[in-house]
């Protein structure tokens, strides 16, 4: 087991203070990413990494010499390869050359750069964040996937190499490295964090997420990083609701067993739970629709790089290019239209039934070997449609393999789901 502790909470105070903490954690980090790195492979390998580390310290060290320093002042921060990040090659997992894709960096990581972090890396992703064999290994078994797509981002988290790392969803691309990694990942509700400077997928559904490894470290991370944040404090307990129907008949025998025995101590704890009827039963979205959905989107993103580079895609993603390129335009508007329909119903629900968070297991069940699947996307795919805002809380361990809580908030609510998963995660400790 690759697992090491790092509260970005207690790191940030440190460095705001002193430059020797930042020294002293840059020389930690460094003998962290050495030891730890050969085995978890969660970076994209870089030449001269720790020379640019150096550099890049140094320039921010200058740039903010005075005190007070930015919030995130000195905080190292994993980057998904994704998104571009300026003196770093952009290669999304692929094998089309990174000229090809490689662009500006967007207003995000310039925002990072703005409160004083310096970057670890590029983190190891599928392929166009799509599908595909990845290197990266999950820190608590080597032998066992991390997830995907955003599997290096969790996995240097889960292994201390960085106390938080950004990743991006476009189904179960946070939530699912989040639960099988151990770590707390975040979802923000989709739009409210500007998502320029990335290689998208799918952009009717992608978003930028964090990994962090405790609720302290991302409740201090989200109000530094979502646009607009809003305090958010409320003395009571919120009311739990769990979707009834199909979605709950997803999950494998150990994780409902687990599942029952969480809510045996939430309601012990006083919470008020309850099983709800969803608006989306019988809806067209369950099934190849929402899949249609995300090629037919993949396939406008990679028009012109698919004619030039074909055959450089691997096979599942070269499909799933084709499969979109058959998809049209006006059916790609009814999906669009159905996203805003569900978004409507489901805030609806909540207000009519007083549901503050629904719940759920983050995932079917817990990493499987690697090499297999990476992930399952039916506990996470409908709310990613909807664009509601989740969060995957590290919660529970079958035969030692990590298995998150999911809460999943109001559509632009982040702060309240940020609050009130603190308050179930305080619970289910």
């Amino acid at each position: 087991m690759y697992i090491n502790k790092s509260s970005l909470a207690q790191f940030a105070q440190g460095n705001k203070t002193s430059d020797v903490t930042m020294d002293r954690y840059l020389t930690q980090y460094l003998d962290l990413y050495d030891k730890v790195e050969p085995h978890v492979r969660a970076f994209v390998p870089e030449e001269n990494r720790a020379d640019r580390i150096k550099n890049e310290v140094a320039r921010v060290r200058e740039k903010y010499s005075e005190f007070p320093k930015p919030s995130l002042y000195g905080i190292p921060v994993g980057i998904k390869d994704l998104i571009h990040l300026d003196g770093l090659p952009t290669c999304a997992g692929s094998n089309l050359p990174p000229q090809a894709l490689t662009k500006s960096e967007g207003s995000f990581i310039q925002k990072l750069r703005q409160k004083g972090v310096w970057f670890t890396g590029k983190t190891v992703t599928e392929e166009f964040a799509y599908a595909g064999p990845i290197t990266t290994r999950n820190p608590h078994q080597l032998d066992h996937t991390p997830g995907g797509s955003s599997a290096g981002s969790a996995a240097a988290v889960a292994a201390g190499i960085c106390p938080f790392a950004i990743g991006t969803q476009t189904l179960r691309s946070v939530m699912a490295p989040a639960s099988f990694c151990g770590v707390v990942g975040f979802k923000p509700s989709y739009g409210r964090i500007p998502i320029d400077g990335v290689q998208l997928m799918s952009p009717s559904f992608d978003t930028f997420g964090f990994f962090t490894q405790d609720m302290e470290g991302m409740d201090f991370l989200a109000a530094e990083l979502v646009t607009e944040w809003k305090p958010f404090n409320e003395a009571r307990k919120p009311v739990l609701g769990i979707p009834e129907g199909v979605y709950m008949t997803l999950l494998e025998d150990d994780t409902k067993i687990t599942f029952q025995k969480q809510l045996k101590k939430l309601e012990e704890a006083g919470f008020s739970i309850k099983t709800v009827a969803m608006p989306w039963e019988d809806s067209f979205i369950y099934g190849d629709a929402m899949v249609r959905f995300v090629h037919g989107e993949m396939a406008q993103v990679h028009h012109s790089l698919f004619d030039i580079y074909k055959d450089l895609y691997e096979d599942t993603v070269r499909q799933a290019i084709l499969s979109g390129r058959t998809i049209t335009e006006e059916e790609l508007e009814g999906y669009r239209s159905g996203q805003i329909k569900l978004r409507n119903d489901l805030l609806d629900v909540q207000k009519s039934q007083g549901i503050d968070l629904w719940i759920s297991p983050a995932q079917a069940g817990t990493a499987p070997l690697w090499g297999s699947r990476t992930g399952w996307t039916g506990m996470t795919a409908i709310w990613s449609y909807a664009g509601a805002p989740a969060v995957s809380i590290p919660a529970a361990s079958i035969n030692n393999m990590p298995l998150g809580f999911q809460c999943i908030g109001a559509y632009g609510r982040d702060e309240e789901l940020i609050y009130w998963s603190k308050v179930v995660s305080l619970a289910l400790q």
